[in-house]
């Protein structure tokens, strides 16, 4: 049966796979080529790459990029502050976000609707940037890493969709048997929901360790000492304020022309040599948690 399945297949079927599968590569190809494009530039020579010549692959290969960036020792500080931004934040979004979620996944918790009202206002209602300045400048985190550590903590959506989790995805009757065997609320948290919860917590951990990766924002405006910028502040100070003096790439003077040239046009693939190592984390971890994004989207679908 399944043989005369297959071949019974009609034309029609064939043309519509055919043309699914076209349109598909096409997307594939328009998502993938920008990044590939990065990385072409990146490893094309200088000359080659700012006069416009790559399109798809450089004629000549060359390093010379990666090579400044190996030796640019702020560089590296930013990827360190960046990666230890990332860990550090991410712990702590999972400490406020679990424990909460577990608690108001209790339909017995007093005054119940009373905070779920009180995280979702927060959504549409805040004190602003002066306020939050003045506020983080009384606790004296202005200018250090906790500035970049403790930033939000709770999300209404990741407490949302963790709560939905709890409610939807762990049987109700477990906690029941615990709690008539004698279990705390504590135990049946630490023994129950959270040995069961692995999928809802590398969900929520991978939202926020993206959005701490890409972050630049709050180190923008909190942080002075460049020593404790992120990779995307320093990122954006190349791209944008194009301060070359930064990367210490050749001394340039004005009698030799050629090597301000060449100065200049590194200055150009070095850019993209950045952009691709900061890029490269994120891209080697997507494929693997690519189906906790599709989960995560899937649980705060569900009502609860």
């Amino acid at each position: 049966m399944r043989i005369n399945n297959r071949i019974r297949r009609s034309r029609s079927d064939v043309i519509f796979d055919t043309v699914n599968i076209f349109i598909i590569l096409i997307i594939t190809a328009i998502m993938i080529y920008p990044m590939w494009y990065v990385l072409a530039i990146s490893i094309a020579t200088p000359e080659e790459a700012a006069l416009g010549g790559v399109y798809f692959w450089p004629k000549t290969i060359s390093f010379e990029a990666y090579e400044t960036v190996f030796e640019t020792k702020s560089i590296w500080t930013a990827y360190a502050n960046t990666v230890l931004y990332t860990v550090t934040h991410t712990l702590y979004v999972l400490f406020l976000t679990i424990p909460p979620a577990y608690a108001l996944s209790k339909k017995d918790l007093p005054g119940r609707v009373a905070i779920v009202w009180y995280f979702f206002v927060t959504m549409f209602i805040s004190g602003g940037l002066i306020p939050s300045y003045m506020l983080n400048k009384s606790l004296g985190i202005i200018n250090t890493r906790w500035i970049l550590i403790l930033g939000m903590g709770i999300g209404y959506s990741n407490l949302i969709i963790t709560r939905t989790y709890f409610q939807t995805s762990i049987p109700q009757d477990i906690f029941e048997s615990a709690y008539i065997d004698g279990a705390s609320e504590m135990k049946a948290f630490f023994y129950i929901a959270l040995p069961l919860s692995g999928a809802i917590i590398a969900v929520i951990a991978l939202y926020a360790a993206v959005g701490t990766w890409g972050s630049w924002y709050s180190a923008f405006i909190y942080v002075t000492d460049q020593s404790k910028w992120p990779l995307q502040l320093r990122l954006r100070q190349i791209l944008i304020m194009n301060e070359v003096q930064s990367l210490d790439i050749l001394t340039m003077t004005k009698e030799d022309i050629e090597a301000m040239q060449h100065a200049s046009f590194l200055m150009y693939t070095t850019k993209y040599a950045i952009i691709f190592i900061a890029s490269l984390p994120m891209l080697i971890l997507y494929p693997f948690v690519q189906k906790y994004f599709v989960k995560g989207v899937m649980i705060g679908s569900l009502k609860g």
